[in-house]
Parts: C-alpha cells; sequence; structure tokens
C-alpha cells in the first residue's frame, strides 16, 4: 500500500468521471515546426544539435528502478512507458525509424540524476530525454541538458518551474500545472459561495506545497475569500496530523484545500473524517490535490474519502463503464499481451502510456517536418496540438512557443463516490487557462 501511495505522491494518475464514450482512440494529431512560430535558438547549440539522426531514435529517461518502496511504486509507470514505445516500433509510428528506449536508474535520488543522465549521453548517446520522473530529479539536470542542447520533454512534475521556455528552452513540464490547479479550486469555491467563504489550506512543507498556498493567498480576495488558517506538514512526517485538522476544525471553514504527501493522503482524510464526527453539522466542501486522488489511493482511504473533489484531463482507465473504449481496450489488451498482469496497476501504467504516447507525437511530427534533429524534435514539441488517446475528449496537450510552455492546462473537476468507487463530473471541462499559467521558478 505504502508503494503505491509513493507512486501517487508525485504522478497525477490517470483518474477520470463518467464519460463512456468511445471518442479519441489511438489517432492523434500534432504540429511540427513548419507549422508553428517558433523556433529555438541553436545559435549557441553543439553543432550536433542539428545534426541529422539516422535509423534509430533514442530516447532516455530516470526513475526509480532500485532503492526500495519508490521502486516498486514507480514500476508500473516504466511498464507503460516501455510498452508505448514496443506498441509505436511495432505499429511504425515513426515511418523510418526504429526507436530504443533506455531507462536509467537514480533511485528518486536527485544526486543521482546528474550521474544517469551522464551515462544516457555518454554511453548510450540519446537524442532526447522524456518522463523523467521528479521535481528535483530533472531540475538536477535541466541547466546541462539546456547548455547540451538536448530536449527534456515531458518531465513528470507539475511543478510551475517548468515553462520558462524563454529561460530553459530545451525543457518541458509534462503533469498539471500545481497553481493552475490551485485556480481551478478558487473559482469552483467562489462558484459554490458566492457571498464569500472560509477556506483552510494544509499542505506539506516543500515548494510543492507552497505553490498551492501562495496561489490561494494570492487569487483569495478576489474570490471573496478569507483564509482562516493554514496548516503544514514536514514531507516525512508519517504521524496523524491531528493537531492541525484540529486547527481547522476549530475554524470551522466553510472549505478545506488539502496538499498532503504519499502515505499522508488517507491519514489526513482519516483525521478529518473524526472531526467532522466531532463536530456535528460541520460539512466543509474538500479539495485535494490531484496526486492523491488516484482511485487506487481513494479505494484505500474508503468511507473516508467520500465526497472529495479534485481535478483530471484522463479516463480512468480502471472504471468499468470505459473498458469499451477502444483506446482503453487497446492500451488493456496491449500491455497485457506484454506480460503487464490483468489486476495490475493500470491507473498509474496509464501515465508511463500516455507520456510515451505524447513524445511519440512530438518525434512524428518533428520527422514529417523535415530533417529529425534534435533541434526539430524540440520545436515541434513547442508547437504541439496533441489529443492522448487515454485523455478526455477535448484536453489536449497544446503549446505555442514561449506563450504558451505548459502542455495540459484544461481540466475536468471531479467528485469521488466512495460507494461506487468512481468519480462524477462536477460542471463542464475547463479550458479557459490554456495559455494562461504563471511561471514561478525558485
Amino acid at each position: 500500500m505504502f508503494a503505491v501511495l509513493v507512486a501517487m505522491s508525485f504522478i497525477a494518475a490517470a483518474c477520470g468521471g463518467d464519460d463512456s464514450s468511445s471518442s479519441g482512440g489511438s489517432s492523434t494529431t500534432a504540429a511540427g515546426s513548419s507549422g508553428g512560430a517558433y523556433s529555438v535558438d541553436t545559435s549557441k547549440c553543439p553543432k550536433d544539435a542539428t545534426a541529422p539522426i539516422k535509423g534509430t531514435i533514442k530516447i532516455g529517461s530516470t526513475m526509480p528502478l532500485s532503492g526500495g518502496v519508490a521502486a516498486v511504486a514507480f514500476a508500473p509507470v516504466a511498464e507503460g512507458l516501455k510498452d508505448y514505445i514496443a506498441y509505436a516500433n511495432d505499429n511504425n509510428l515513426v515511418p523510418g525509424y526504429k526507436l530504443e528506449l533506455t531507462i536509467e536508474d537514480d533511485q528518486y535520488n536527485a544526486s543521482l540524476t546528474t550521474p544517469a543522465v551522464g551515462k544516457l549521453l555518454d554511453n548510450v548517446g540519446v537524442n532526447l530525454f522524456a518522463s523523467m520522473i521528479g521535481t528535483p530529479n530533472n531540475l538536477a539536470v535541466r541547466d546541462t541538458l539546456n547548455q547540451e542542447c538536448y530536449p527534456q520533454l515531458f518531465a513528470a512534475s507539475g511543478s510551475p518551474a517548468f515553462g520558462d521556455v524563454a529561460k530553459y528552452p530545451w525543457t518541458m513540464g509534462g503533469l498539471a500545472p500545481y497553481n493552475t490547479e490551485t485556480k481551478v479550486y478558487v473559482d469552483d469555491i467562489a462558484k459554490a459561495f458566492p457571498n464569500g467563504a472560509k477556506v483552510a489550506i494544509h499542505h506539506v512543507n516543500s515548494d510543492f506545497g507552497d505553490v498551492y498556498s501562495s496561489t490561494l493567498k494570492k487569487l483569495a480576495p478576489g474570490a471573496k475569500i478569507d483564509v482562516v488558517t493554514e496548516q503544514t506538514i514536514e514531507a516525512e512526517d508519517a504521524n496523524p496530523p491531528t493537531a492541525q485538522v484540529a486547527a481547522i476544525a476549530a475554524k470551522k471553514p466553510d472549505a478545506i484545500i488539502a496538499v498532503p504527501l504519499g502515505a499522508q493522503c488517507p491519514t489526513f482524510l482519516k483525521e478529518l473524517a473524526n472531526a467532522k464526527a466531532a463536530n456535528p453539522g460541520w460539512h466543509p466542501r474538500l479539495y485535494i490535490t490531484s496526486t492523491c486522488a488516484a482511485p487506487i489511493i481513494l479505494a484505500i482511504a474508503g468511507k473516508d474519502a467520500d465526497g472529495l473533489i479534485t481535478i483530471s484531463g484522463a479516463l480512468d482507465v480502471a472504471d468499468p463503464k470505459n473498458a469499451s473504449n477502444p483506446a482503453v481496450k487497446t492500451y488493456h489488451d496491449y500491455m497485457v499481451s506484454k506480460g503487464f498482469k490483468a489486476d495490475g496497476d493500470f491507473a498509474t501504467a496509464a501515465a508511463g502510456w500516455s507520456g510515451g504516447e505524447a513524445t511519440i507525437a512530438v518525434l512524428a511530427a518533428a520527422a514529417k517536418s523535415g530533417e529529425l534533429t534534435r533541434a526539430s524534435i524540440l520545436n515541434a514539441a513547442r508547437n504541439l496540438d496533441f489529443t492522448p488517446s487515454l485523455f478526455r475528449p477535448g484536453v489536449k496537450l497544446k503549446t505555442d512557443g514561449e506563450k504558451d510552455g505548459f502542455p495540459l492546462e484544461s481540466f475536468q473537476v471531479i467528485q469521488w463516490n466512495a460507494g461506487t468507487k468512481t468519480y462524477t463530473d462536477l460542471g463542464s471541462l475547463i479550458t479557459q487557462y490554456e495559455g494562461k499559467t504563471e511561471v514561478v521558478d525558485k
């Protein structure tokens, strides 16, 4: 259980709502560099950044493959990524090229990411990096990869630091930006409480949690929100947040935004359930970070998770009503054909599959735009309009050079039903934040 919680701390899992349509499939589109205005400056790059890539495209990534529970937790992500690359080779999705993926083990330790990336560059000769897991891990090599001009695509992080195209053109984030997620919650609170609301925030004491807190405080006045208390917990603290939740309950807020980490997710939900039971009539509207909101975590939390609200841009591949969706069926069947167990964690593995799918869409677009080089790969990524097959209808990965460096900015607000272990949509798809996420780089 803890291994699963560790994984969900850092990856926004493929959790969706009630949509059971068969839209999407595996057909996607992406705009290459020839179709967009952005073109990366290579004047200070090594010459090989514009050298043609022939025959084999070598993709590198770093993930925790050993070192304890993190390795177990992220195993489905690695499998999903590997299997999509195999699927792309089987189906010739980048005509004229063979795709080769190498994942190096950094044990989710940023100090090991740098030598792992060095090995991929010097010994393997990779052309690009994709789906590297973890904010500190990606930050550890961001300067090097930008100086050497290697695409660092779809970093498995929602840090708003990974959208600074002007300063770091070769690095791109892959998950929902945490500050935009907070804006969605603030909007929903304002809608639910048009005359104003008292709001509490509980968050892990880290850059991750600080993004949610600072964004809430910035937006609170305009949404008639009174932030009545801010409670924090250290990232390594495994104790129940009894004192923090008691402090929140004492203020009787109308809504709570919760940003715990890993095993703290169900622990917080249990403490909150106890506090509500001790305070009859208090039923705060609860928003929880999408990194805590995978169905597998909420199933562990049981009835304590009932009614919580979060966001998602993806289909829930584990929801039985999505089983007939052609894209979900293709994903499930291919993973099983490659040895993934039918009772395995498909929701977590879908993060790897979708990351691979996005990467291959970029490579295919770059190849079509002209000569395939590291620079043309980066240009295709920065002029992207791509619909992943496991995403909700209407959700795209879309970029626009320096105007918009964040691929994922459309979401559905969803609410968890602990009885059915599924989500229900609240309102319509939110697309208003496309191209409007603020870069925050500490």
